[in-house]
């Protein structure tokens, strides 16, 4: 075994590492051009039906996630043939683990199905059983930030921790402050005893008699005041959650490299709104955990990492329930092998930088580290992302040697890897659509060209072998690795409207072509502006329903290719949330440069309504300050644009005339009935500030009409008046006397 000290000295200092392996297999020769797309790629799309998860159950049937939107069906179950038994829609948007036993199943989806950014776990049973949401109240505790370098374009991969796993026959989900659940083979969901800390990383063991969890640990503290865990690993009884051993976090890992502080970028931004930036707390972080068949041993790889905090509210009394982020800086992780009653039996410095995934063999003897994937959500349009740009290396450990014995080299980055539950083979799935049948020592028994990346599982016997493809093709592959069959998932088109779609006002090109469905933090309001023959887009919170936004586009005589720009009022989730999906498409993103804080590094504490994927700015306005002005074109259009931080960090206004008509976008700084007080979280002097603006600049300006971030008012000079009047009044009251 190779112990710390020496190992450990080169995972912060990149020098050579003590077992690298020698071995390399080159499993096929490399690619003429990678097929990953940079993860800040335009001009795309989720395809209909991205499976996002496979799971084969007990009888052979296999059940696939899709990312299918709410208009389609994006739960399937496929018979043993590959023929589609029933379907359903699990809400709201973007399911991506799944687990079954029994009649039972667990869909662990990415958002939440109400305004709190929490993401959701849909328990139920069959085709026709009545869902029981579990909400995932601890899930600060549940992912993590990965990267390295600029802070606008390095950090955007989001890691979403385990929501689900199936034990023996049950199915068990995380718990929050609601308590865990687990549905069993009767498919009735019932309480369980899942302990409160919240882990990342979930495994059962194959036997189904143990659940391995692998958590976030800070070295000292409680920050965002979640209950966090003390220990790396715990290791439960799968029948009543007891506790069976446990493996602390090592207490003499060197911190990894430091953060980026994007407010040293902000300096009169920062000045003005009050913000400083929080001291990070160093932690440690099990980023995968694997244990063999009895659960005997269990390999995990351990990173340092930095949780960032937010000790108070963002401003006034607006308090978002997110308060901290596990960031994980890109180094040199620690494979380690721990076994009852959780003794360390091995440890050594991965070979490489990067974030990667472990497996390990039936019996403890070795180890196979793959590069990790993390959940785009449709980012870049893909479902699932290589979280390192050059992933195609998986490096095999022998544990009776002690040492990297050899590594497997794939032509393209790897995508998946499902090991038989022999240990002896494995299926590798790779970015430039191949899937690779090995042996253990690297040798290609079969080679199916699937046509895309896959997830893959094996059955529990290792009869076969399924992929999921993010074309939408699902595969089985028999033990000798031809594929059985091959079914190309059902896909549902949304309905057309009926009749082209009014404007918002008679004579003023502006549709409303948000609010399309029932969740309010995933369908929030959505501004067409008409220009030309094309147009652009203010503000974009919606994303379980975006093909009905396309079609409302349609419906107003604009061809959505030709919607080029996107502005943001302000960054909370229901305006800004689904803009990254808007700009994978191709638009650009506007918005006052500070909005980066919120939408690229501090997603989601600060922008609330959903763990949003991180995304930059295009066109930054040059907005600092309360009252800056900016002017921009967009689409030959001449907008002013006023900067009025109060109810987000980043609010803005936008004039124009359109038509004719002088048109106001005011944002949530004033709804009708309310104030800017109120608007601005109790914040009196943020909102006697922003007053000032809008008393000066958007009254003066008169607007014709004003569409705020939830309503329209056609005599906008009239709206404005008033909302002055009521925020002046109730400022005056709130001031001390």
């Amino acid at each position: 075994m190779i112990g710390p000290t020496a190992a450990l000295a080169a995972i912060f200092s990149m020098a050579p590492v003590q077992g690298v392996p020698e071995n390399v297999v080159r499993v096929a020769p490399p690619a003429e051009q990678t097929r990953v797309p940079s993860v800040l790629r335009q001009g795309v799309f989720l395809a209909p039906q991205a499976v996002s998860s496979v799971e084969v159950l007990e009888d052979d049937r296999v059940a696939v996630c899709t990312m299918a939107f709410r208009h389609d069906t994006n739960f399937w179950v496929l018979s043993p043939e590959g023929r589609p038994l029933w379907s359903r829609q699990v809400a709201p948007w973007a399911p991506f683990q799944s687990a079954a036993g029994g009649v039972a199943f667990g869909v662990g989806v990415a958002h939440s199905r109400v305004t709190g950014p929490q993401p959701t776990i849909s328990l139920f049973a069959g085709e026709k059983g009545e869902e029981t949401e579990v909400v995932d109240s601890l899930g600060g505790a549940g992912w993590i930030r990965y990267g390295s370098g600029d802070w606008r374009t390095g950090w955007i991969a989001s890691l979403l921790g385990d929501l689900v796993a199936r034990t023996g026959d049950r199915v068990v989900t995380v718990r929050g402050h609601n308590g865990g659940m687990r549905v069993g083979r009767e498919g009735r969901p019932e309480k369980s005893l899942f302990p409160y800390v919240r882990p990342y990383r979930l495994a059962p063991s194959a036997d189904g008699s143990a659940l391995a969890c692998g958590f976030v640990v800070p070295e000292t503290g409680a920050p965002g005041n979640l209950p966090w865990s003390k220990r790396l690993l715990v290791l439960y009884r799968a029948g009543d959650f007891r506790e069976e051993w446990s493996f602390g976090a090592t207490a003499d890992l060197p911190h990894p490299p430091p953060l980026p502080d994007p407010l040293l970028d902000f300096p009169e931004f920062a000045e003005g709104f009050g913000l400083k930036s929080e001291p990070p707390v160093p932690c440690r972080v099990a980023a995968s955990v694997s244990p063999n068949a009895d659960a005997s041993r269990v390999a995990l790889v351990e990173y340092g990492g930095w949780i960032s905090q937010r000790r108070g509210p963002v401003t006034g009394r607006w308090n978002p329930p997110y308060r901290a982020i596990p960031f994980v800086p890109r180094q040199r992780g620690m494979l380690r092998l721990v076994e009852a009653p959780g003794r360390s039996a091995a440890e050594i410095a991965l070979p490489a930088e990067g974030l990667f995934e472990v497996r390990i063999h039936p019996a403890g003897s070795r180890m196979w580290a793959f590069p990790a994937s993390w959940f785009a959500r449709g980012m870049a349009g893909a479902a699932w992302l290589p979280a390192d740009p050059d992933a195609r290396f998986v490096h095999v450990f022998d544990v009776g040697t002690g040492r990297w014995e050899r590594s497997w080299e794939f032509p393209d980055a790897v995508g998946d890897l499902a090991l038989h539950p022999d240990g002896e083979r494995a299926w590798v799935s790779c970015w430039n659509g191949s899937l690779f049948l090995l042996g253990w020592d690297g040798l290609v028994a079969a080679r199916v060209e699937a046509g895309a990346p896959a997830r893959l599982r094996f059955s529990a016997d290792g009869a076969f072998a399924v992929a999921g493809t993010e074309a939408g093709e699902v595969i089985r592959l028999d033990a000798s690795g031809k594929p059985a069959w091959r079914a190309k998932l059902p896909v549902t088109e949304p309905r057309p409207m009926e009749g082209p779609l009014k404007p918002v006002f008679e004579g003023v090109p502006v549709w409303a072509v948000g609010r399309v469905g029932p969740e309010h933090a995933y369908v929030g309001d959505t501004w067409l502006v008409k220009v030309g023959a094309g147009g652009f887009l203010i503000d974009a919170g919606g994303a379980s329903a975006i093909p009905f936004t396309l079609q409302k586009i349609r419906a107003a005589g604009v061809n959505p290719g030709t919607v080029r720009h996107l502005l943001h009022t302000h960054s909370h989730g229901d305006h800004a949330g689904g803009a990254y999906l808007w700009r994978a498409m191709g638009l650009r993103i506007v918005a006052p440069e500070s909005a980066a804080l919120a939408t690229t590094w501090l997603m989601p504490t600060v922008t609330d309504y959903g763990v949003w994927v991180p995304r930059p700015v295009d066109l930054p306005l040059p907005l600092n300050r309360v009252g800056d002005e900016a002017e921009t074109v967009v689409e030959g259009l001449r907008i002013r644009a006023l900067f009025v931080p109060g109810h987000s960090y980043d609010s803005a206004i936008y004039l124009m005339e359109i038509g004719g008509k002088r048109v106001a976008f005011t944002g949530d700084v004033g709804f009708e009935g309310q104030d800017i007080l109120h608007r601005s979280w109790g914040d009196v002097d943020k909102a006697a500030a922003v007053t000032e603006v809008v008393r000066t600049r958007v009254l003066e300006f008169r607007p014709d009409f004003v569409f705020t971030g939830h309503d329209a008012h056609r005599d906008g000079a009239a709206f404005v008046e008033k909302l002055v009047t009521r925020s002046e009044e109730a400022i005056r009251q709130a001031r001390p006397k």
